[in-house]
């Protein structure tokens, strides 16, 4: 029957416009609430959802989820409570959940990658580690319980390093294309350049292209057909739920907006 994961990654080659992935970051605004809006998004139609790992200082992240970590630490979620989160929504939902974290919470978390593929991730993001690298036995764990790891790459990438990037991708499920230098945040127009830096992005990569950073209407989404097979919605709907009265409803409604 395939993976969860292998399951949306077919409905590529029949969808013209991008696949949806949102983001979350875990016990934001509450561990509960954090869950049931993963539920939420996945019956409204996102194909992939991204469940962040709260961290104190998340370098790649705008002041939006930025504060969401802050206060899912506030709160005093753990990775041990992301892993039980994942693990409560792998039974829940039909679609492929993926960790993001940065390095240094896979490194002190005792058996991570073991953890987080027995829990049910299907995938991790992890910002500050590129593959091709040498950290510890990292990948070499990923591979050995067939955990993909997402590469990134970003318009500053070199051709050479993308080459380099994508001959230690050959598992991964998607490249994670982050469309402008900074961090991440919802954007009210995206880069001129996106269609040059994405045909790039194909050339060198035989995986589909997921782009992030600053997605935030189903306008964007609009433009990205023909030059990206997912659109990646994080602080959008992080800014959602922090602003709404009534979040599930709100989100459900957003989401349905995305998908088209």
């Amino acid at each position: 029957m395939g993976t969860k994961l292998e399951k949306s990654l077919s409905k590529l080659s029949s969808s013209k416009r991008p696949l949806l992935m949102t983001h979350v970051v875990v016990g934001y605004p509450s561990l509960e609430e954090s869950i049931e809006l993963v539920q939420v998004m996945a019956d409204a139609g996102a194909a992939f959802v991204e469940l962040q790992i709260p961290f104190s200082d998340p370098i790649a992240d705008g002041p939006t989820i930025m504060g969401a970590c802050e206060e899912a630490i506030k709160r005093g979620t753990t990775p041990a409570d992301c892993m039980k989160a994942i693990e409560t929504l792998s039974s829940k939902v039909e679609i492929p959940l993926l960790f993001m974290s940065y390095y240094n919470m896979v490194l002190n978390f005792p058996n991570f990658v073991d953890s987080a593929k027995s829990a049910g991730c299907e995938g991790l993001i992890v910002p500050d580690i590129s593959p091709g690298e040498s950290k510890d036995s990292f990948f070499e764990e990923c591979k050995h319980h067939k955990l993909p790891v997402v590469p990134l790459v970003s318009p500053v990438t070199s051709e050479e390093r993308m080459g380099k990037i994508a001959s230690h991708s050959k598992l991964a499920p998607f490249v994670y294309c982050v469309s402008t230098t900074g961090t991440t945040g919802a954007r009210d127009k995206l880069p001129a350049e996106l269609p040059q830096y994405l045909e790039k992005v194909k050339s060198n990569f035989n995986l589909p292209r997921a782009l992030g950073f600053g997605i935030s209407e189903p306008k964007h989404i609009d433009s990205l057909e023909n030059h990206a097979e997912i659109a990646i919605v994080g602080s959008a709907v992080i800014d959602l739920i922090a602003k709404s009265k009534n979040p599930k409803k709100d989100l459900e409604a957003f989401i349905l907006s995305l998908v088209g």
